[in-house]
């Protein structure tokens, strides 16, 4: 890819000539993306109040189907949402493996048409710890 890309790479960096350099490598750039837009909560950034996808919501509540059925639609829709012209999403599968979220999701890349699956992970915490009586 030569050029602006039209996306800025992430993590965020100064090129040689002092401007925002684009990412060159569209599979890393997926990549990060992804990870910012899955980690990210809506209304955390003042500049894109919307920008986020709603996982910090099995930190506070129990993770059962209903709850990781209605995460992955906030998941797809955000991901539709934010990143649809970079990649088209394929599928989304969220588990919650002990104290890890496990989000896997199936993409695949608009400017190369490779598929991608990519594995992110975050630990929630743990039950509270018993009080000795």
């Amino acid at each position: 890819m030569s050029g602006w890309s039209g996306v800025l790479d992430l993590p965020f960096r100064i090129g040689d000539r002092g401007t925002a350099r684009a990412s060159r490598d569209p599979a890393t750039l997926a990549r990060a993306q992804l990870r910012q837009l899955l980690f990210t909560a809506p209304g955390e950034r003042v500049d894109r109040p919307t920008f986020g996808c709603g996982l910090h919501l099995l930190v506070f509540s129990a993770a059962d189907r209903t709850r990781a059925a209605t995460t992955e639609y906030l998941v797809r829709t955000a991901i539709t949402r934010y990143l649809d012209r970079l990649l088209v999403l394929d599928a989304v599968r969220l588990t919650v493996d002990d104290t890890t979220l496990v989000v896997d999701v199936l993409y695949t890349l608009r400017e190369t048409g490779a598929e991608h699956a990519d594995t992110f992970t975050h630990s929630l915490p743990g039950p509270p710890a018993a009080v000795g009586r």
